[in-house]
């Protein structure tokens, strides 16, 4: 509940239902931009008035006591979508900071080319991870491994047509589009080494997908290896191999 100062504790229930008697702002919903520094603006909210915040798009709901007027202007899924006054975007330059927050990575691969059927099997792969100081060991492993199913189900198998075949005519599932599992991953046979921190003050960094992009890669010029041909596009699919063996 909401209190404080030895007064009485009053529950969410009882200052909802307050907030709906005086017809006051009873939802919000709301767009956040960061490039290394919130992108912030201005609105004009009616009951409210002028505020600046750290959000490029806003809108917000009234209370079932609100006046008519500001009810109508509830149009856009049942929320009055605010106009801004003002909003400043931070400077594009500040993207560059991100190279110092997010995981560097590296990875090899290990795979096998059946010539004749074009399938392919990951036998093992290995990473190199740079991640700084690691709080929970177990998360970055998890963050790693998720990463890695990630990549090479975007090499291999994740394909979806374009236009009216592709996923909005309605057919599509897990049927027809083929995420990796355990056995397509080589999981039993992934291998990893953490880089340590440089020192005792180095940062923690971010991992999360970072490391999909490197087995990617390293995937591509595994089968560039094994069969001599390159592919250009993803995924490299049995069919894609089959043809590219017999021009």
């Amino acid at each position: 509940g909401i209190g404080g100062g030895g007064m009485e504790t009053l529950s969410f229930e009882r200052v909802a239902r307050k907030a709906h008697e005086m017809g006051l702002v009873t939802g919000v919903a709301l767009h956040c931009f960061s490039r290394w520094e919130w992108t912030t603006a201005t609105f004009d909210i009616p009951t409210i008035g002028s505020i600046s915040v750290a959000a490029d798009v806003l809108s917000v709901r009234y209370g079932d006591g609100a006046a008519p007027e500001l009810k109508r202007r509830m149009t856009t899924g049942g929320y009055d979508f605010i106009k801004r006054s003002s909003v400043n975007y931070p400077a594009v330059q500040r993207n560059n900071a991100g190279v110092t927050t997010y995981t560097p990575a590296a990875c090899i691969v290990e795979l096998s080319v059946n010539t004749f059927t074009g399938e392919i099997e990951i036998m093992r792969h290995h990473s190199l991870v740079d991640s700084g100081q690691m709080i929970v060991p177990e998360l970055v492993s998890g963050q790693l491994q998720g990463g890695l199913a990630m990549g090479i189900g975007h090499a291999l198998m994740e394909e979806l047509p374009l236009y009216e075949d592709g996923p909005g005519n309605g057919t599509w599932n897990f049927n027809r589009y083929t995420l990796p599992r355990a056995k397509n991953v080589a999981v039993w046979n992934q291998t990893a080494d953490y880089l340590a921190p440089l020192s005792e003050t180095s940062p923690t960094r971010g991992l999360g997908e970072v490391v999909m992009v490197p087995i990617i890669a390293a995937t591509g010029n595994a089968i560039a290896h094994a069969i001599g041909k390159r592919f250009y596009q993803l995924p490299v699919t049995p069919e894609k191999i089959r043809k590219a063996l017999a021009l």
